[in-house]
């Protein structure tokens, strides 16, 4: 029997599914990093209350579901076959009328939600928008650096950083506006989060983000078209990978766009380990 147990507080869900999530710790960094930032601020992603799920079967966790709108559900990595419980998760979902304009989650996981979401749906149809690669390390190997050093993003930085961050949220499918790419680049400098290679200026970025009990995310990696080639990736995140593992964090980890070879050989030869593949789909209207 799978039931879904709907929380008010984040802190609800961890209390209840956090061992749960724990299990996988690196592949769940999405859902549970997103967890303890709801949190410590359940308005952290917007004005509308989040939507936190935790999925039971005999009384035991197998799993969990967030959703921040209007961004796509998020799920963890179940414990048991997926079939079953995602069956159970859509019925609950649309009998509390909730839109979802899309999901991400582990491949096996994001696939039966999105194959039960649609199926009895026909003014709907799903479109695979990523297909990811979870990674994580927790030693870094011996590369060798481009010239130029690691910085955090100071407020001087501010006008550059936020036309970087708007390139980059536009490549990844997730566009943002002028005002809202000055905000969120501006939050990330405030929290020293943004960080820069630096030779002679900027030339490449990476954030940590998302912070698990034992690890951390890093995301946001880029670097604009006329400094790439030279290594100033490559550099950039072996050394907050190395900076970050020196810390409190046992790993790192981040997901990397299968559609890209380049950033995939960068993070191997740094010291990631692939972990398991997630898909992101968007839910639009069917063309029939």
């Amino acid at each position: 029997m799978v039931e879904i147990q709907s929380h008010n507080d984040a802190n609800k869900l961890i209390s209840l599914s956090g061992a749960c999530l724990e299990l996988n710790e690196s592949e769940n960094n999405l859902p549970i990093g997103l967890a303890y930032r709801l949190a410590k601020n359940p308005r952290y992603y917007g004005p509308e209350s989040p939507l936190l799920l935790s999925i039971l079967e005999q009384s035991r966790v197998i799993g969990v579901a967030i959703m921040t709108p209007p961004r796509r559900l998020i799920l963890s990595r179940f414990e048991v076959s997926v079939e079953v419980p995602m069956v159970r998760l859509t019925r609950y979902l649309r009998g509390i009328d909730t839109p979802i304009p899309g999901v991400t989650g582990p491949a096996a996981e994001a696939q039966a939600f999105s194959d039960c979401w649609t199926e009895r749906m026909p003014s709907v149809s799903s479109e695979v928008v990523t297909r990811l690669r979870v990674l994580d390390a927790r030693t870094v190997a011996d590369v060798p650096l481009s010239p130029g050093k690691l910085r955090l993003a100071g407020r001087s930085d501010h006008p550059l950083m936020t036309q970087w961050i708007a390139v980059f949220s536009e490549a990844i499918g997730e566009p943002t506006d002028v005002d809202s790419a000055k905000s969120t680049t501006q939050q990330y400098i405030k929290d020293r989060r943004l960080y820069i290679w630096d030779d002679g200026g900027p030339v490449s970025i990476a954030t940590e983000t998302r912070p698990t009990r034992n690890g951390i995310t890093i995301s946001t990696v880029y670097t604009p078209p006329e400094h790439r080639n030279k290594g100033y990736a490559t550099s950039c995140v072996w050394s907050l990978t190395k900076t970050l593992l020196s810390g409190r964090y046992s790993f790192c980890s981040l997901y990397t766009d299968l559609s890209n070879p380049t950033s995939n050989s960068i993070y191997t030869k740094i010291g990631y380990i692939p972990l398991g593949d997630a898909l992101s789909f968007d839910f639009v209207p069917s063309a029939n």
